[in-house]
């Protein structure tokens, strides 16, 4: 796309260099019984500046490098998966062929501590692709990320392109049964919650924080909500709307519940305040039917809404990968059913570490 890789490399250090400056959310909804507990996934993106992102469709068999250095987590991808990248040099968001769905978002309170050489490293540009490439449920994925001892099975690093300038994310896994898996490294420490309660997350502060959070605004959600855009706010509103969200007779209604949760907890667009950098705009939202297999991505700065339908792509290891670019286009021509539109595509190269 007329790029250059150390541009865009520099640009996403830069967004995360504010420790509130950027923020997601996101939800796993149950459409519940008369629709078959169809589990749709939504999130929000909000950020700074365009993340110039490109849709990827990857097939099974591909050779993958932790981009990490010395001692990278090395595996071969086992399903195929379709995702959104941030810059083309990392996963955001995505579905796999097996209904499994990772969402990548900012958290300020990130720590990964020092880099453990004797642990395969990975990077933090990587991170959500690995549970798209090796895990079908996230009972799996839970049990993979820890060791037979107990530690980790590998450790995420980040990148510092620019000194003193971090990459924080966390990272949640859903699955087609409604299961969800929250990681987070903290202190050098993994920390997950694994669970179907555990159905929304956003970002700062850490994940048993925001838990703690919820429970004032629990009891009386049905009376007030906090209604800021900051993270703990928009937490407290989308646990209340998943938990009272009526069920759905079918797929138009269960994505309309799910996309009507995610756009009430975006950020519209409007000038950025240097007084509240923690408020930025939402620009795009994907919601993932894990059911049929049909991945949505919404545009929030422009008319942009398209699906891609699984069962039209070639995802196993005889599959290409494919791109369909999002960047330079119209948005008349990324409306609608784009499984078609697809071209061939090189994979693209995740951000190394710089440790």
């Amino acid at each position: 796309m007329g790029r250059s890789r150390l541009g865009a490399s520099i640009a996403f250090a830069l967004l995360l260099s504010g420790r509130e400056a950027l923020g997601c959310s996101r939800v796993t909804y149950d459409s519940g019984e008369n629709d078959g507990n169809r589990i749709v996934v939504g999130r929000s993106m909000d950020w700074l500046t365009p993340t110039n992102s490109s849709i990827f469709a990857f097939p099974a068999g591909l050779a993958r490098n932790g981009s990490a250095g010395t001692n990278s987590f090395h595996w071969t991808s086992k399903y195929g998966s379709v995702v959104t990248t941030a810059y083309d040099i990392s996963t955001a968001d995505g579905m796999n062929s097996q209904g499994l769905t990772v969402n990548l978002l900012y958290l300020a309170d990130g720590d990964y501590g020092k880099r453990n050489l004797s642990i395969p490293g990975m990077s933090i540009a990587i991170w959500p692709q690995y549970f798209l490439d090796n895990f079908a449920t996230v009972a799996e994925a839970a049990q993979a990320v820890y060791g037979e001892d107990g530690e980790p099975s590998f450790q995420v690093r980040t990148a510092a392109l620019i000194p003193g300038v971090p990459t924080l994310m966390h990272v949640a896994v859903s699955d087609a049964s409604g299961d969800n898996l929250i990681l987070e490294w903290l202190n050098g420490t993994l920390v997950t919650h694994h669970g179907t309660q555990f159905n929304v997350m956003t970002n700062e502060p850490d994940y048993d924080s925001q838990l703690a959070i919820n429970q004032y605004w629990a009891p009386i959600a049905n009376i007030s909500l906090p209604g800021t855009d900051r993270p703990a706010d928009r937490f407290a509103r989308l646990a209340h709307y998943v938990d009272v969200g009526p069920g759905s007779r079918d797929l138009v209604s269960a994505l309309a519940t799910t996309a009507g949760m995610i756009r009430a907890v975006s950020v519209p667009m409007e000038p950025i305040n240097i007084d509240t950098p923690n408020i930025t705009p939402t620009l795009w939202r994907t919601y993932a039917d894990t059911k049929d297999l049909t991945y949505y991505y919404e545009s929030a700065t422009d008319g942009m809404f398209f699906w891609v339908d699984f069962s039209e792509l070639d995802l196993s290891n005889k599959g290409q990968t494919m791109q369909l670019p999002l960047v330079g286009v119209n948005w008349t021509d990324r409306v609608g059913d784009m499984t078609q539109q697809f071209q061939k595509a090189t994979p693209f190269a995740f951000m190394p570490t710089s440790d």
